[in-house]
């Protein structure tokens, strides 16, 4: 049964985070923590905040960035990994990095079997049938060799993370006003979350 965690920033989210572990009874203390969108960004405060915050949770890090980690390292790791965690940042460049080495389908298996998944930013919408929604606040120019947009399809709805927050107020509001009467949008800002336990969702 999918136990899914969804977030805009995840150090915004912790209340709910903690919710979430003690509603689901997760109790795995080792995290795989994917922050490879996260490569091509000017900012990555966000990423060393989300670490900490599991940190102060008691939790222990593994860190794997999947463009620069060898294939059979990168399958390993999240074959073993017992929590995932795939952090905000570019979202066409992590979705290219991710197909680069054919990791859908196991990220698709670990997630499906009940492997706990948290999804930060592009993380989290990475899981939705597409990304090609995203291109208004995400450049595609960062994943030039991506010309698939296809996602992981885990979520029948698109998260649309920082909604009405800066510096993407722009940004976000005219991703819902393109979208929104196409696509099943799931707008949440900083603090609040999504979470997906087997095929029911919510926000938090």
């Amino acid at each position: 049964m999918k136990k899914i965690f969804l977030s805009s920033y995840f150090a915004g989210t912790i209340k709910q985070f903690q919710t979430f572990i003690q509603e689901n009874s997760i109790t795995a203390k080792r995290v795989l923590c994917i922050p490879t969108a996260g490569n091509v960004e000017d900012y990555t405060g966000y990423i060393d905040e989300g670490f900490q915050s599991l940190i102060d949770l008691g939790y222990q890090i593994d860190n794997l960035d999947v463009a620069n980690d060898d294939t059979d390292s990168v399958v390993f790791k999240i074959q073993q990994a017992e929590i995932l965690f795939i952090t905000g940042g570019n979202t066409f460049y992590l979705l290219q990095e991710l197909k680069r080495k054919n990791l859908l389908p196991l990220l698709v298996e670990k997630i499906q079997s009940g492997t706990p998944y948290i999804g930060e930013s592009a993380g989290a919408i990475i899981l939705a049938p597409s990304i090609e929604y995203n291109k208004i606040m995400d450049s595609p120019k960062s994943a030039p060799e991506l010309l698939d947009y296809s996602g992981l399809g885990i979520t029948n709805f698109y998260t649309l993370p920082h909604y009405i927050e800066a510096p993407f107020t722009k940004t976000v509001q005219e991703t819902y006003n393109n979208y929104h009467k196409r696509l099943n949008l799931l707008p949440i800002n900083n603090h609040k979350a999504i979470i997906v336990i087997g095929d029911n969702y919510r926000v938090v």
